[in-house]
């Protein structure tokens, strides 16, 4: 019996809690319902928009070409903002489309601006040997190219006739002026002293060296051949004559070059220009052995532009170039003419610049924005002045301040949203 009246106990029970939720069951579509209409009066759909396009729209829900869902504009999202063109996007999207944001910062602006270089001559170091006195060239010294050579040394032994009488000539006088060292007329002497000057002045015309007259004085013989000697350091880089050759008074024999300076000339862009500067350092690195390593100073900035020709997309563009030119010790020749080297030059484009990554500037033609990241998923568009690019990083002049977030991915989709926004904010008083 006891039993019994317990089973019976939890039966009522079982029946009570039967009839309340069936009570909620019925009273709830009414609720849910009343709640339904309570959104919709707060939160109104004015249409629905393609997830990665903004321009694209509909009216009613539908799938995109990805399959993926197109997004509900509410009455409330599309309301006039305090910035014009300011919008707000859910998390969801902003996860979606990969937003990133960074701080705008304080930095020193550096850059390095490479390019090839060129070993040439220093044109203040080419000499060009020649003889003043016509003749017959009867031994050859220098007979090759390529050949360093050294002041006082050896080239040429010439043969000339001219030569060959002057020499009469001189030695006669220099006699002559012997015999008559103690004659008592002044006249007479000084007669004789002046033919040994002119024989003498004109040996040194046609490049008759003082130790070669002194010679010719002690033994008292006429040499039939008289040499040509180097008066510079250099290398034999041209070679005019042969042994047995006749050659006339002021023909060039030999273009002698002074390797032991050399020049560097490279080429920088037209708009790399306004940072090359005379006395710049500039890293020279010979492409044959980069672990040497040499340090020169901007001697010229040459005043005209030349042209680059160089291959973009598949076709042959022109680019302005200026030739600078870098003077470079070279003693042991390791430089050799017509040798190619990178140049490195490392430049300060902008002492403590406020900056912001490139790619949070988007540049128009007539301007540039960039996104401001204000927080809660409001983004504002603001309108900047940029400086000089360098190391990945624009220089703002005018426009935000440091430590304010821009938008650095994504900013073009930002973009489409925010002139799709203006555009319906502007169709309202119509």
């Amino acid at each position: 019996m006891k039993r019994f009246l317990i089973g019976l106990l939890f039966l009522l029970i079982g029946l009570a809690i039967g009839g309340v939720g069936t009570w909620l069951y019925i009273q709830k579509p009414e609720v849910r319902s009343q709640k339904s209409e309570e959104t919709e009066k707060a939160k109104k759909v004015l249409f629905y928009r393609h997830p990665m396009n903004p321009r694209v729209t509909s009216p009613a829900p539908q799938k995109d070409e990805m399959g993926m869902d197109y997004v509900p504009v509410y009455e409330e999202d599309s309301a006039e903002t305090e910035t014009p063109g300011a919008v707000r996007i859910s998390p969801e999207k902003i996860q979606k489309i990969g937003v990133k944001s960074e701080g705008a910062k304080i930095r020193n602006l550096k850059r390095t601006i490479r390019t090839v270089g060129r070993i040439e001559h220093d044109e203040s170091k080419v000499f060009v040997i020649n003889t003043k006195v016509g003749g017959w060239i009867e031994r050859l010294y220098a007979n090759r190219t390529d050949l360093m050579v050294h002041p006082g040394e050896k080239l040429l032994e010439i043969y000339s006739p001219e030569l060959v009488a002057t020499q009469e000539e001189y030695l006669l006088a220099f006699k002559n002026m012997g015999k008559l060292k103690d004659n008592p007329y002044p006249e007479i002497k000084k007669g004789a002293e002046s033919l040994l000057q002119a024989a003498r002045q004109r040996l040194k015309y046609w490049d008759i060296t003082e130790e070669q007259v002194k010679r010719l004085e002690e033994k008292g013989e006429i040499t039939r051949t008289m040499a040509i000697y180097a008066d510079v350091h250099g290398i034999v880089t041209e070679k005019m004559v042969n042994q047995g050759m006749k050659i006339e008074g002021g023909e060039m024999l030999f273009k002698i070059i002074d390797h032991s300076d050399v020049w560097v000339y490279g080429e920088v862009y037209e708009y790399e220009l306004p940072f090359i500067k005379l006395g710049q350092k500039a890293r020279i690195i010979p492409s044959y052995t980069p672990a040497e390593v040499y340090t020169a100073a901007i001697s010229h900035i040459y005043t005209h532009f030349g042209s680059a020709r160089h291959e973009a997309e598949g076709m042959m563009e022109e680019s302005r170039t200026a030739k600078i030119r870098f003077d470079l010790p070279n003693p042991e020749h390791k430089l050799k003419l017509g040798m190619y080297v990178n140049v490195e030059l490392a430049i300060d484009v902008a002492a403590n610049a406020l900056t912001v990554p490139d790619s949070a500037v988007i540049d128009t033609g007539e301007r540039q924005v960039i996104f401001v990241d204000k927080g809660d998923g409001r983004f504002e568009p603001r309108e900047v002045t940029v400086g000089a690019l360098a190391d990945g990083y624009y220089q703002v002049l005018s426009g935000i301040k440091a430590g304010e977030k821009v938008v650095t991915s994504a900013n073009f989709l930002i973009d489409s949203e925010s002139s799709f926004r203006a555009a319906i904010s502007g169709m309202k008083g119509h």
